[in-house]
């Protein structure tokens, strides 16, 4: 991991993981660009993430690993991977069913 980003002022600056801290969401697209970051981890409420989403690739991101229940709309050239629990267990009784 790079970098992660809040929108909560009470979680900036937090330490996580003793090696990152916690930015600022406007700093988003910015430190994508100058750190060269190609993979984007979505782990926000499903009402964000679409939005989330859409700054990530404006930021120039092509994958996405999206732990919301959001099914996102991106363009052809950004792969998407969701996983959470319920796309699991539909996938899982697919294989199960046929």
């Amino acid at each position: 991991m790079v970098a992660i980003f809040d929108t909560d002022p009470r979680k900036v600056g937090e330490a996580v993981g003793g090696a990152l801290t916690v930015r600022l969401y406007d700093e988003l697209e910015r430190v994508v660009r100058d750190e060269d970051i190609v993979v984007g981890v979505l782990a926000v409420p499903t009402e964000a993430a679409q939005g989330v989403a859409d700054d990530l690739v404006e930021a120039g991101v092509k994958i996405i690993f999206n732990y919301s229940e959001a099914l996102l709309q991106v363009p052809p050239e950004v792969t998407v991977h969701t996983s959470s629990p319920a796309v699991d267990l539909l996938h899982a009784l697919y294989f199960y069913l046929t």
